[in-house]
């Protein structure tokens, strides 16, 4: 129902079905298990047993439950107002319906989980029977007060159990759907403990035990259809939340400046409010989506997101940690973005703060390539970041080593091995004889769609399925197409490696219908939406 970003997406029907088909069942397969409908008015165990009947019916016909599990529990709750004149298949039946109710309550959980799913059955069942049957002064035989308190220390346990689990020993412990029904668990457990103890009177212990119990097993059977919390905010690690209907990128996450991204699906018109300043997200060059520039103090706060009619909030948490200059950039958002895609979230770190050896010595083959094709001259542009500045003295230098020239002149190539937005708007007006070629972090659909075509030497086929599970796992959980910077980061965190031969790979857009019917490309984790990417070269040896 909802994805690992929190979205809170709580399917009400199927929760409510679930809640009220729970307690029915509880309470059918008490009367049965402990034969209190044998003392009491069978109008009401016939009134359970055919509410807990309709309700499975209804869940299999409006939620498409199974049907085995449905018919079984139909024909179990309605067995059990039956057979209440005899003992044997009356506590048989019961007990049938019970372990039909452990199976369903526990489908899928792992074996801890299993565990305290049955305690919680077992302890609702067994306290909903003995509360009926005390009330109608009969005990079957049973010690009622051990059997109270070992069932209230049960549910303590169960209830402490399940707060373990969740990991909510937070602030979002009351701030969360989730976080209050796992209190309401733990809470209902101390009161029928608290109940047991103090209350000397069996039929009481039972009756006022029973508001607890049944506090219990409601929001315990709430828990699987309400959204896990997100995840708290961490300093320095981009921030992914859901509010306003959108998905919701912070980085870097510090103090300072920082961007607030959103994807091309959230559309256009998005503000973003902090302490008393409103910032529009708005495109940029080279980059999906809208972002929006805000500078967050340190500590907590929060962002108030509007989005047409929508409006949401994110908290945010930058901690102590000072402003990195220049790490406000789409890129390092895309690189942050790639390892929360691959659920292994990190410090925001940006790429171009330095010249990674592969990069270089792709642009070294990448020079040789152009030499081999003999273009006459290459164009170097770059800008004032570290791995730049790096790259450009890279090729002048290969260049020398290969005698092509390095100018202006449009009969040449053009290299490009700047920043995202840079090279956008360069390619978006630059015309070269002999082509544009860009550096591998430059792969990225917004920064190569810029010009019809592109060359740029890469150390993967952006075909493969590595790359296309990473594309279409980021655009699933945000939105935005791949990049490189992004791919290594979830290369990274998953133990893999882009360590291939270089290879000259072109772009190119395509803007027509295939012979198929269908559209090429398109924003599914393709690496260059609308358009398409192949190898133009063999793998590249130094020479």
């Amino acid at each position: 129902m909802h994805t690992h970003t929190g979205v809170p997406g709580v399917d009400l029907l199927a929760l409510v079905l679930r809640v009220l088909l729970l307690t029915g069942t509880a309470l059918t397969a008490g009367i049965g298990l402990l034969r209190a409908g044998a003392v009491m008015r069978p109008s009401f165990a016939w009134a359970c047993g055919g509410a807990t009947a309709a309700l499975a019916g209804l869940s299999a016909v409006l939620l498409h439950i199974n049907t085995g599990f449905a018919i079984a529990h139909v024909v179990l709750a309605l067995a059990v107002p039956l057979a209440l004149r005899w003992r044997g298949p009356s506590a048989f039946l019961g007990f049938g319906l019970a372990l039909l109710l452990i199976a369903e309550a526990a489908l899928g959980h792992t074996s801890l989980n299993f565990f305290l799913d049955t305690i919680v059955v077992v302890v609702a069942v067994v306290w909903s029977g003995l509360a009926l049957a005390k009330t109608w002064n009969s005990d079957g035989g049973l010690r009622p007060r051990p059997i109270a308190l070992t069932a209230a220390l049960a549910l303590l346990g169960a209830g402490t159990g399940q707060l373990l689990l969740s990991g909510l020993f937070d602030r979002r412990l009351l701030s969360t759907g989730y976080g209050i029904a796992v209190l309401v668990v733990v809470l209902g457990a101390a009161v029928v403990l608290a109940v047991t103890l103090l209350t000397r009177d069996d039929v009481r212990v039972y009756r006022y035990g029973a508001i607890g119990v049944l506090a219990v097993v409601l929001a315990w059977g709430a828990l699987p259809g309400i959204p896990l919390p997100h995840d708290l905010p961490v300093p320095g690690v981009a921030r992914l939340a859901q509010t306003a209907g959108t998905p919701v990128l912070v980085s870097p996450h510090r103090a300072g400046k920082n961007l607030v991204h959103f994807p091309e699906s959230a559309g256009q018109g998005i503000t973003v409010k902090q302490g008393g300043t409103v910032a529009r997200a708005v495109p940029r060059p080279g980059a999906s989506g809208t972002w929006a520039e805000v500078d967050l103090p340190a500590g907590r706060s929060d962002l108030v997101i509007r989005k047409g009619e929508e409006t949401g909030t994110v908290d945010v948490d930058t901690g102590e940690l000072p402003e990195i200059a220049g790490a406000a950039r789409p890129e390092c958002a895309s690189a942050a973005l790639g390892a929360l895609a691959a659920g292994a979230p990190t410090p925001v770190s940006c790429p171009d703060t330095q010249l990674l050896p592969e990069d270089a010595d792709a642009l070294r083959k990448h020079v040789a390539f152009l030499a081999e094709v003999r273009a006459p001259s290459l164009s170097v542009v770059g800008d004032d970041t570290p791995r730049s500045r790096a790259a450009a003295d890279v090729v002048r230098e290969e260049a020398t080593r290969r005698g092509l020239p390095v100018n202006d002149s449009p009969e040449g190539a053009l290299v490009l091995v700047s920043g995202w937005e840079k090279t956008s708007h360069v390619l978006e007006r630059a015309q070269f004889v002999y082509g544009m070629h860009v550096a591998p972090w430059l792969l990225h659909g917004p920064v190569v769609t810029s010009a019809p075509g592109v060359a740029v030497p890469l150390r993967f086929d952006p075909r493969d399925r590595g790359a296309l599970t990473y594309g279409m796992t980021q655009a699933s959980a945000f939105g935005d197409p791949p990049s490189l910077s992004g791919y290594r980061q979830w290369a990274r965190a998953r133990g893999e490696s882009l360590a291939g031969e270089v290879t000259m790979y072109a772009s190119a857009q395509v803007n027509v219908m295939q012979m198929t019917g269908h559209q090429h490309g398109g924003n599914h984790g393709q690496w260059i939406p609308q358009g398409t990417i192949v190898a133009v070269s063999g793998p590249l040896t130094e020479k």
